[in-house]
């Protein structure tokens, strides 16, 4: 298990999310406009998330067409290997009779 420093990138990452987290339960809604913000802080991370899981799916789908181009191009290839192994083939049975 990786040990973390202070210093670390997740780590610093990790305290800024608690303290965001630790921020949240300060809130109350007490009129209109506090049910009004979050409402559409809401609505925001909604936004954000559809954004990401967007993002994701166009991420994937350019892996799986990158995987089917790769999968075509080593079929192609192997045809091209066992074309060129078959001529070698022909040719050391036709003319040398065997190989030495």
């Amino acid at each position: 298990m990786k040990e973390y420093k202070a210093t670390d990138p997740e780590m610093i990452q990790a305290q800024e999310d608690l303290a965001k987290l630790s921020n949240l339960s300060n809130r109350v809604i007490s009129n209109d406009k506090d049910l009004l913000d979050e409402l559409m802080t809401i609505q925001g991370k909604l936004c954000e998330i559809s954004a990401i899981k967007a993002n994701f799916m166009q991420r994937y789908e350019d892996i799986l067409d990158e995987q089917a181009r790769i999968e075509t191009q080593l079929c192609v290839f192997q045809h091209e290997m066992l074309h060129s192994f078959e001529l070698v083939f022909r040719y050391y049975k036709t003319k040398k009779k065997g190989f030495k």
